[in-house]
């Protein structure tokens, strides 16, 4: 018996090799989804360390600010200026910042001093 025609050319080698193509892609394709999965794992073990790290300099300006807060009103205090919470997220006309007018320029005003109220003592508090 002989063996078949593919297009005028022996099939049999070219089965053969056809068959050796897909296992080497299909090992290939098996190698490319391992170094996919590892570096999923390690992009989520990046992330996972960003969000701590944002945490940290979350806290870390938040004492800052509250630190920069206390020593502004102790200041204005001893000074005899009139001191006033502020909280940016209250509802109103002059809502997300302090009155007052500010330009280059143009001279300050520290009659009476604005702090803003605390993230957690606001009406809206951030949710981040």
């Amino acid at each position: 018996m002989s063996e078949p025609m593919l297009l005028g050319i022996h099939a049999t080698p070219w089965i053969a090799m056809g068959t050796i193509a897909m296992a080497l892609a299909a090992v290939g394709s098996l190698w490319v989804s391992v170094l996919l999965m590892r570096s999923q794992d390690r992009v989520i073990d990046i992330q996972a360390r960003l969000v701590e790290l944002q945490r940290q300099a979350n806290w870390l300006n938040g004492a800052l600010e509250s630190h920069s807060t206390i020593r502004l009103k102790l200041k204005a205090e001893s000074l005899g200026k009139k001191v006033i919470w502020w909280d940016p997220t209250h509802d109103g006309p002059t809502k997300k910042r302090p009155p007052g007018s500010c330009a280059h320029l143009q001279q300050v005003t520290t009659d009476i001093v604005y702090l803003y109220v605390p993230p957690e003592f606001r009406k809206y508090p951030d949710i981040s």
